[in-house]
């Protein structure tokens, strides 16, 4: 009996294009394999490489908050004032009115450069210490916001009564004072005195001027009164000045330079000021202005 050998079966693609198809797909497992351990492998080993060597950013340093005290006021200390910026020009401040501003007043140095009555004493010539004391006067009612007309421009000035007169008329001033000193031949005759016009269209102003000015003047500088026939006020119907001026007027004898002890009083400096400011005082009483 024959003996039946089982054969063996190979496998054989005589198909080309079967052929072409198995190694197609071989190569797309292959290439899937490779694919596979490159990014299991390889891609993880690179990225744990860069994590391990990489230089680490530095956490940002927050400073620490501190707050600022407030500064502590003590109630004893004084206010400080704002300074203002570089160039800044800061707002003036408007300056109070004075007790006089609004008011224009005459003052009338008596005398000229060509008097030459002199102090019995000093030897100052009677215009010199006129224009003195007037100076003082313009400048404390100017302190008090008055215009001053002031009819001599220095104290070698010459002019006359009419051309002072005029001064005064020009200037609408509200009162005009003559301001004087006396010089008689008795030389024990001392004190102040005033002279108002004998007539004027505002006569009773004029008194008053005079009346007031004179006991301010007096009170201010302790300086006797000198009467004629009983009178300190003497009216004069020859002067000038008086008759050619509108306003109320009057001249102030200041005392007498013809006395020895009274031409060194009223010629000192210091006493000049207490004089002025006498004379100023009567001037606010008369205005009824309080200071």
């Amino acid at each position: 009996m024959k003996k039946i050998v089982k054969r063996r079966r190979t496998f054989r693609i005589n198909n080309p294009l079967a052929f072409g198809i198995l190694c197609a797909m071989i190569l797309v497992l292959l290439a899937g394999v490779t694919y596979a351990l490159v990014a299991g492998v390889i891609s993880p080993a690179i990225v744990n490489y860069q994590i391990a060597n990489a230089t680490p950013t530095p956490s940002p340093t927050v400073a620490p908050v501190t707050a600022t005290p407030s500064p502590t006021v003590d109630p004893m200390e004084p206010t400080p004032t704002p300074t203002l910026e570089p160039g800044t020009t800061p707002t003036p401040t408007a300056e109070p009115p004075g007790a006089l501003d609004g008011h224009i007043i005459g003052i009338d140095p008596a005398r000229g450069y060509s008097s030459q009555i002199q102090g019995v004493s000093t030897k100052v010539y009677a215009n010199r210490l006129n224009f003195a004391v007037a100076t003082l006067v313009k400048e404390e009612l100017e302190a008090e916001g008055a215009t001053v007309v002031f009819t001599l421009t220095d104290v070698k000035d010459d002019k006359t009564s009419t051309e002072r007169a005029t001064i005064m008329n020009n200037g609408n001033v509200e009162i005009a004072v003559r301001i004087d000193c006396n010089s008689v031949k008795a030389s024990d005759t001392r004190g102040a005195m005033a002279w108002v016009p004998s007539s004027h269209d505002k006569k009773a102003e004029c008194d008053k001027l005079a009346s007031t000015i004179l006991n301010a003047y007096v009170d201010a500088t302790s300086l006797p009164l000198r009467d004629v026939s009983d009178d300190s006020i003497i009216e004069k119907s020859d002067e000038t000045f008086f008759n050619k001026t509108n306003a109320p007027v009057f001249t102030l004898f200041l005392g007498h330079i013809s006395n020895s002890a009274e031409d060194k009083k009223i010629n000192d400096a210091d006493f000049q000021v207490t004089m002025a400011q006498g004379i100023v005082n009567g001037i606010l009483e008369y205005l009824g202005v309080n200071e």
